[in-house]
């Protein structure tokens, strides 16, 4: 067969004989000849040849109709050179063999329908299967084709534009880049001042403020035994049995009194029947009601010689009976003014003691029962823990207290062998607060914790022994008197600017009950005049001596002191300045648990440095009256005046205040006058705390350091961040 007799059929052309093609298919061709340029191209060619024969046979009919309209054109249909010229094979380098026509090309004639309808015998290259008429179904080789296309004309874009409006114009960014820095300092600087402005308002807004909760826990170095009120003896065992057992009256900030159980409470004409009427519906801790009974109760126990009370002798010869429920009466044997004061005493509950003995009332207050007595106080005992070197007394709230539950969820009190120790205990966060603080350890806590200075209601006093020589001499008393420089003393005690001095006391009662009173005063500092009088007394300085003498006889005085108080530096300070009169003054430091019966009670002194507690009220009777003089009597100096006794018996039982106030003020002239004790100042109590425990504060006032829980339903040692209401 040759190319007239098949006209579809395209010779090979090859270099040996190459024939002209048709001039519609002549176009300029550029070979490269390179191997791999070769391999790619056959590659392509094979894929377009199996390419054609899937699309041949799936349109068999579309086909017929191209080969019909080709054989009529005056053109010959002329395949491609790439498609009819031989190419090395990708796998084998082999020319790849021509497509052959399919019969239906060579048919001259129009084929019959029902001839149209049969498929003819494919041409196709082996491994081509010839495929039937078949429909156009889901091809994830197309989407994956299409997906990829695309991924490549985004990526062609970004990099486009990355070109056009980053790299072709970064040097515009380099000239613009002190603008540039500049706007970014001005972002950011707009960004740090919100902040800080946020901050700034958000601080305005929130305050630091106590929260309730937690524990108190105070050290003490005072003895504490028992929260009995019958035996309380220490300041410390008085302040914790106040907070269990609250008195009918107690003290307020300003050293008042006011009623605590009690509702109000007057007294008679005659000075000598008070009532009392106690608060509605007052409750102890464990739901039962607190009656007047309770009350009755209390002060029979005081007066049973059984029980030994150490408020006993208050006690005796007073007559108490309850008029309804709530309504006590007292019938004294004679008036008495002061008698509000003796009503502090704390109540103990009828029905949870009625059937106890003597010994088994002692063991129920020392935390050795298990029984526990309820109170009628802002808290309750819950145990002690015992060891050979402290006690820790476990006191919770009580929930049926009358003022309402406290803020705190526990208070225990943890008693210290010495000072250093409860300082330890202090720094290590064993207890939060510290109760009666030396003076000369307050500089070393001052940076650490909160130091709070509190006025108390007392005096100290160089107490001279009205019945011994030489200071049995009035005018011996009045010499070292007036050469005693007593705010030099007060001053020394605030020596390390870390607290105020003392406030100064220049009679035998308190400053601040009467004005009148206050205006008293002691004689000023004149060693001149001392030595005046001293020479006038005999006691004469010769020459070369250190001490003045009479008769033969040195000038010698014996100062007593209780050892670790915050005067004992007092009585070094007298002697030191008495000694430059000639005096040879000597001090002797004493421990309190032997001053008692060693010194205070058979009076084995010359001179007693020593405080008292004067109180709120004037009433300076036991300290001064001369029927109070002897071993158990409190007149410490001996001090006998029959108009000083006039006086102090007169103020006591007078009811009415002007004249009351005016037989203190003859008390007070007389006192100055014969010169029984020198007037030092009223003393300080020094409380050291954490800085965030809220309980004390500086300038408040107490009676004494027994007194100072009398606000703790209110103390708090946490703190935290609260917002503040606009």
């Amino acid at each position: 067969m040759n190319k007239e007799d098949n006209p579809d059929i395209v010779p090979v052309r090859t270099k040996a004989s190459p024939k002209p093609t048709p001039k519609a298919a002549q176009r300029p061709q550029v070979l490269d000849l390179r191997p791999g340029h070769i391999r790619a191209v056959a590659a392509m060619k094979e894929q377009e040849a199996k390419r054609a024969a899937r699309l041949a046979a799936a349109k068999s009919n579309t086909r017929a109709t191209t080969v019909r309209s080709a054989t009529k054109s005056t053109t010959p249909r002329v395949v491609k050179a790439t498609k009819t010229t031989a190419v090395p094979s990708a796998t084998n380098n082999k020319p790849a063999k021509p497509i052959q026509p399919s019969a239906a090309r060579t048919s001259s004639k129009p084929a019959s329908s029902s001839q149209s309808n049969k498929q003819p015998p494919s041409t196709a290259p082996s491994g081509d299967k010839p495929k039937g008429k078949k429909k156009a179904g889901f091809r994830p080789d197309r989407i994956a084709r299409k997906v990829r296309k695309q991924l490549d004309k985004t990526t062609v874009k970004v990099v486009n534009h990355g070109k056009k409006f980053i790299i072709n114009r970064w040097d515009h960014v380099r000239l613009a880049r002190r603008n540039v820095i500049l706007w970014l300092s001005l972002i950011l600087l707009l960004i740090v001042g919100s902040f800080a402005q946020t901050i700034y308002y958000g601080s305005l807004d929130t305050t630091v403020t106590a929260v309730s909760g937690g524990t108190y826990a105070e050290g003490t170095t005072d003895k504490l035994t028992t929260i009995s009120p019958l035996h309380a003896s220490t300041n410390t065992e008085k302040a914790a049995s106040q907070l269990v057992y609250p008195g009918l009256l107690s003290y307020d900030d300003t050293n008042k009194l006011h009623g605590d159980l009690a509702q109000s409470w007057s007294v008679d004409d005659s000075g000598s029947t008070w009532t009392v009427t106690l608060k509605d519906g007052l409750l102890w801790s464990d739901g039962q009601t607190i009656s007047a009974d309770d009350v009755v109760y209390t002060v029979e126990l005081m007066q049973n010689d059984n029980i030994s009370s150490t408020l006993a002798s208050t006690w005796q010869d007073i007559d108490v009976s309850a008029k309804d429920e709530r309504t006590v009466q007292f019938t004294l044997p004679s008036p008495l003014a002061s008698f509000d004061t003796t009503l502090t005493f704390g109540v103990l509950p009828q029905h949870a003691l009625s059937d106890k003995s003597a010994v088994e009332l002692a063991s129920l207050f020392n935390g050795s029962s298990d029984e526990t007595v309820p109170g009628a106080g802002p808290f309750i005992l819950d145990n002690v823990e015992s060891t050979a070197n402290y006690n820790i007394w476990h006191f919770s709230p009580n929930d049926h207290y009358y003022g309402g539950t406290p803020e705190l969820d526990e208070l225990t009190i943890r008693t210290y062998l010495d000072n250093d120790s409860m300082l330890t205990g202090l720094r290590r966060g064993e207890i939060n607060a510290a109760s009666d603080i030396p003076i000369d350890s307050v500089s070393q806590l001052s940076d650490e914790f909160k130091i709070v200075q509190l006025k108390t209601a007392g005096g100290v006093y160089a107490i001279f022994n009205n019945s011994e020589q030489p200071v049995s001499d009035s005018t011996v008393r009045s010499a070292l008197r007036l050469g005693l420089d007593r705010d030099a003393i007060r001053n020394s005690a605030a020596s390390n600017g870390q607290i105020t001095p003392p406030t100064s006391l220049e009679t035998p009662i308190a400053s601040g009950v009467y004005d009148s009173v206050d205006q008293l005063k002691q004689p000023d500092y004149d060693p001149e005049q001392a030595a005046a009088l001293l020479d006038q007394a005999g006691w004469i300085l010769g020459n070369g001596n250190d001490y003045r003498t009479k008769d033969g006889e040195k000038l010698s005085i014996n100062i007593v002191t209780i050892a670790g108080t915050n005067y004992q530096n007092v009585a070094d300070l007298i002697a030191e300045q008495w000694r430059k009169l000639g005096v040879n003054a000597t001090v002797e430091a004493v421990d309190a648990g032997q001053a008692q019966q060693a010194y205070l009670m058979p009076r084995n002194y010359d001179v007693l440095v020593y405080q008292m507690h004067l109180g709120a009220d004037p009433d300076m009777f036991a300290y001064w009256s001369s029927t109070q003089i002897g071993p158990t009597g409190l007149n410490l100096a001996n001090y006998n005046s029959r108009r000083a006794d006039i006086a102090l018996a007169n103020g006591r039982t007078n009811t009415n205040a002007a004249a009351r106030e005016a037989r203190y003020v003859a008390f007070v002239n007389q006192w100055l006058q014969d010169n029984p004790a020198i007037a030092l100042y009223q003393p300080s109590l020094f409380y050291a705390m954490d800085k965030n425990v809220q309980s004390l504060q500086t300038g408040d006032s107490l009676i004494d350091a027994s007194n100072r829980f009398q606000n703790v339903n209110s103390w708090t040692v946490n703190t935290a961040p609260v917002m503040q209401t606009p």
